[in-house]
């Protein structure tokens, strides 16, 4: 039987006496894909982070693997998340930035190889030595994909990875989707486009001011 690998019960988050969060109650099972819809603002990326633990809610409680955020650990433990609020240093090349970040995570298997067959993977040229800042917001995208990909975590947290992305930026992002589910990891995901969240999506929850009006299973 599939276990739940992220929990949220009766999550709340007030911002200066305003609901952000209200009532958000979900449960995710592990080796699927969750699509998150829902405009600017509805709580998608609130809500990544209160999994995350970069939030702490008003009340309720989040649970990721067993461990009760802000309670048991202070932040999600083997969860690799892509967000544009957490981004890479422009003036270093995508390379520089995965062999930083690599050292951070305190991750022996700092090799070359690694780091040149996961930009490979996402679909950019180890080779590129220009600096982030000069990439397109497409290539900052992909970038920010390996980013959550570096450390192999089981649950991966996707944050409107298909912004700035063209068709084929998309079909590629729907052809990784389904490899690393393939591979048996647990995808959130977010975006603005149902079309794409119908194409790679188990399962979806739909946010509007806050809190979850709706569900669908695909």
């Amino acid at each position: 039987m599939a276990q739940i690998v992220v929990e949220l019960r009766s999550v709340n988050k007030k911002f200066r006496g305003k609901n952000v969060l209200h009532n958000i109650n979900l449960k995710v099972y592990e080796n699927k894909v969750y699509g998150f819809s829902g405009p600017n603002g509805a709580g998608k990326t609130l809500t990544f982070k209160t999994i995350l633990g970069f939030i702490k809610p008003s009340n309720g409680e989040v649970i990721v693997a067993g461990k009760r955020i802000r309670k048991d650990t202070m932040f999600a433990e083997n969860i690799g998340f892509s967000m544009q609020d957490y981004g890479v240093l422009g003036d270093k090349t995508a390379t520089e930035n995965l062999v930083l970040l690599n050292m951070l995570n305190n991750n022996a298997e700092t090799a070359d190889m690694s780091m040149q067959q996961l930009l490979s993977y996402v679909g950019l040229d180890h080779n590129n030595k220009d600096k982030i800042k000069n990439y397109s917001l497409g290539m900052k995208q992909r970038l920010l994909i390996a980013v959550a990909l570096l450390n192999d975590n089981d649950i991966l947290i996707f944050d409107e990875p298909t912004n700035a992305l063209d068709d084929a930026g998309q079909e590629f992002l729907v052809a990784l989707i389904n490899d690393l589910k393939l591979k048996g990891k647990t995808i959130l995901i977010s975006s603005h486009d149902k079309t794409f969240l119908n194409r790679v999506s188990d399962h979806i929850f739909k946010f509007n001011e806050g809190t979850i009006v709706g569900e669908q299973i695909l």
